[in-house]
């Protein structure tokens, strides 16, 4: 709106003294157009960058790319959450000393919260995020990730609670197994099983809505500095008399 305003401004001046518009009484004019001009352009552009990230635009190809990618966005997330929160050396560690009492499903709960909040799973969880979301040529998720903002300490939240979540679902499971012999791999096979049904339940839309929820706010900042930096190049071109 400023932007548009100063854009407005500059064209009411320019229709008023068309006819002193180049003069050099008229700079301040130029300017004011420029500014606002220019950065009303590089706002609206960048909004609708924004935009086309979670909303598929008709006829505008490479438009809605979250909603597109929300099967590889879900699968990705399946294997981060089970390389992370269920490596068989981390569950090994946790429970090697402790199998008796898993096979109480309360007492499961109790300490795999202990775990997900351990100074050391979150060491480890931000390396993985780290590289989970590192924009390089050979990581495309990690290009798409960094594309629309999405660094490591702003998944992590989300990440955690989703897990946490989880926990009632998973606790009966290892507790049955405790009984037992308390085979890793089978914990983390049963765990697959269940993390592949929930993850079905993340439709596009779900999908869209959880980055949503992490990322619209502030995406929200690339349209104000799209104001910004297009004002200023608008200044720039004028003084440079483009």
């Amino acid at each position: 709106m400023i932007t548009f305003v100063f854009m407005a401004a500059g064209l009411a001046l320019r229709v008023v003294f068309k006819d002193d518009w180049r003069e050099e009484s008229m700079a301040y004019g130029r300017y004011i157009l420029a500014f606002g001009l220019f950065g009303f352009a590089g706002g609206v552009t960048n909004w609708l960058a924004v935009k086309m990230l979670f909303d598929e635009i008709p006829g505008v190809y490479g438009s809605g790319i979250i909603p597109k990618q929300f099967k590889e966005i879900r699968r990705t997330m399946k294997v981060m959450i089970m390389d992370t929160f269920f490596e068989p050396q981390l569950l090994q560690k946790q429970f090697a000393d402790k199998i008796e009492q898993f096979a109480d499903k309360d007492v499961v709960i109790k300490r795999m919260n202990q775990m997900f909040n351990s100074a050391e799973f979150d060491k480890m969880l931000d390396d993985r995020l780290a590289r989970f979301t590192e924009v390089d040529p050979t990581n495309p998720m990690g290009m798409m990730m960094g594309m629309i903002g999405a660094t490591a300490e702003k998944l992590k939240p989300t990440i955690k609670n989703f897990v946490g979540i989880m926990s009632g679902d998973i606790a009966p499971i290892i507790a049955k197994l405790g009984r037992m012999t308390f085979p890793i791999d089978k914990i983390r096979e049963q765990v697959d099983i269940l993390m592949e049904d929930r993850l079905k339940e993340l439709t596009a839309d779900r999908v869209k809505k959880l980055i949503e929820a992490v990322m619209r706010a502030h995406l929200g900042w690339l349209v104000v500095w799209g104001n910004i930096f297009g004002g200023l190049i608008g200044v720039v071109s004028e003084a440079a008399g483009y």
